[in-house]
């Protein structure tokens, strides 16, 4: 099969998928076969949606959760990989630190989230600290564990001809964890988006987190679908923005399908 036809075969199905789910929510909620308490057509979805576009509400949760969690994703990634390829070159540091990095990664996000609360209030910082969290361990540990399995045939190698520790860093280390890189951007932009929505359903006064919890208070049912597609939406942007840096990051991964 020509590659043109089956990615035509694959977005006809997607398109497919979608006209049945959405004629099916539709249809359902008009003729009482769905509980509009429980479900929501795409009419009242779009209406609620314009709505908020009105008064400006949307836009501005948007914008608040979406800067929470690129704060988070960038900030939290940069550490991980920093920890993750520091500290396997301090092997006394590295085996005294480990157990401890291990609890905490082990610590659900949703239990520890009140104390970033606690820690550091109400607003944009408390998110943004929980993001932080969350992406870190999903960035340090496959960095960490990659910079653990280095073939040291190379390294050897390298230490025979005089390479310095910094050259074999650079050269060997960095490069080799690049993979590991991608994998914890891949998780981690999905986490960061998770850990930012935890944070406002724990406590904010805006965001998308907010939105839902208020219209899942106020029995909102399309402005509670609204809040679950607009996060949707914005994993995906995510996570198609994170594919494109694949070739950046691991162009020899890519080579091939060039």
């Amino acid at each position: 099969m020509k590659p043109s036809l089956h990615l035509a075969i694959v977005v006809a199905g997607r398109l497919l998928v979608a006209a049945v789910v959405l004629a099916g929510a539709e249809l359902g909620v008009r003729y009482g076969v769905l509980s509009p308490l429980f479900f929501s057509s795409p009419t009242q979805i779009v209406a609620a949606c314009m709505e908020q576009l009105r008064q400006g509400t949307l836009p501005a949760d948007i914008g608040i959760t979406a800067f929470e969690t690129v704060l988070g994703l960038v900030t939290g990634s940069l550490a991980g990989i920093a920890v993750g390829l520091l500290l396997p070159q301090m092997r006394i540091v590295s085996r005294v630190f480990e157990p401890f990095l291990m609890m905490l990664n082990g610590i659900p996000v949703i239990v520890i989230a009140p104390l970033f609360i606690l820690w550091l209030g109400l607003g944009l910082a408390s998110k943004v600290g929980i993001s932080v969290y969350i992406v870190f361990f999903a960035m340090f540990i496959p960095v960490y564990t990659a910079s653990l399995r280095l073939d040291h045939t190379l390294v050897d190698a390298l230490q025979v001809l005089g390479a310095s520790r910094w050259q074999i860093f650079r050269n060997v280390i960095v490069p080799s964890a690049m993979p590991s890189v991608f994998t914890g951007l891949k998780i981690g932009s999905g986490l960061a988006l998770i850990g930012a929505v935890i944070g406002e359903f724990v406590a904010s006064r805006a965001g998308l987190g907010h939105m839902i919890l208020y219209a899942s208070g106020t029995l909102d049912t399309p402005g509670l679908y609204l809040g679950i597609i607009v996060l949707a939406l914005f994993a995906a942007i995510l996570s198609f923005t994170i594919d494109a840096l694949g070739p950046v990051l691991v162009p020899w991964r890519f080579a091939d399908e060039k």
